[in-house]
């Protein structure tokens, strides 16, 4: 019986070790923070970018975008404010600011409504190419062209 009772206090020490040992390395600091980007930061986006299925007209300030979705994404969307200008910032994940050849995320937000929209970039942005993730289940990524 006493072989028993320490065989199982044992295994319950086992137990207690490698939950601690587990806890321990999964509350490691992360390390984790947006890459350097080599060269120069590019050019702030300006002009009209067209999409099968929005306009973005950049004024090249690098603070405001002109927005116009057509009705299928407006409802994808829940009906945000339309044709109308949106602050914007590309960001590296929920890290903030990052210059947008780098980003992962398009963020827009309207001030006097307080919509925000939160676009997944796909693949590098560049000054005369925005690809956002699609919205729509099925369709497919919106690739924003410079005219």
């Amino acid at each position: 019986m006493k072989l028993k009772a320490k065989m199982f206090l044992s295994c319950i020490i086992n137990i207690a070790a490698v939950i601690i040992i587990l806890t321990i390395a999964g509350c490691q600091r992360s390390n984790d923070k947006p890459p350097k980007m080599e060269g120069p930061e590019p050019e702030p986006h300006q002009g009209v970018f067209i999409s099968q299925n929005a306009v973005f007209t950049f004024d090249g300030s690098n603070k405001t975008v002109f927005v116009e979705f057509d009705d299928e994404y407006l409802e994808a969307l829940d009906n945000p404010p339309n044709h109308t200008y949106y602050s914007y910032v590309f960001t590296w994940y929920s890290f903030g600011e990052y210059r947008y050849d780098g980003a992962t995320n398009l963020k827009l937000y309207h001030e006097e409504s307080g919509a925000r929209l939160d676009f997944f970039l796909q693949g590098n942005t560049r000054a005369d190419r925005i690809t956002i993730s699609h919205i729509v289940p099925g369709d497919d990524n919106i690739v924003f062209i410079k005219e």
